[in-house]
């Protein structure tokens, strides 16, 4: 098993791009408190809706190197149809029997669906 990683992925939603943007950027501390207790070192890029994160703390730290995700939120085409979410993360694990960090990043793409789905009902 290699020791650095990297694993990236997309998914629509029905959010305008830059509510859902907004949305994660504005509580981004306080939703990985309550995940993990880690550390957010962060740059916002509000121009292209890009953050990107990198994480330390208990449980990042035990077990990788390094950890970093970057999201983009793009609009689709007609603001109605919702957005696009672009994710890439990258990381290091400190051995080779450390398993790739999957809870993290579907934790992370779980969050994001709830902000839309709490926009999207907030909407209507």
């Amino acid at each position: 098993m290699a020791l650095h990683g990297d694993s990236s992925g997309e998914f629509d939603t029905k959010s305008p791009a830059d509510k859902l943007f907004t949305s994660f950027t504005d509580d981004i501390n306080n939703t990985f408190d309550i995940i993990s207790n880690e550390k957010i070192t962060e740059y916002v890029g509000w121009e292209k809706r890009t953050v990107t994160l990198s994480m330390s703390g208990n449980l990042v730290s035990d077990s990788y190197k390094k950890f970093k995700a970057t999201i983009t939120v793009t609009p689709k085409a007609y603001e109605a149809d919702g957005s696009r979410v672009l994710w890439t993360v990258e990381f290091e694990k400190i051995r080779h029997d450390v398993e790739d960090p999957v809870w993290i990043i579907d934790s992370l793409i779980n969050y994001l669906k709830e902000i839309d789905g709490v926009l999207i009902y907030s909407l209507f």
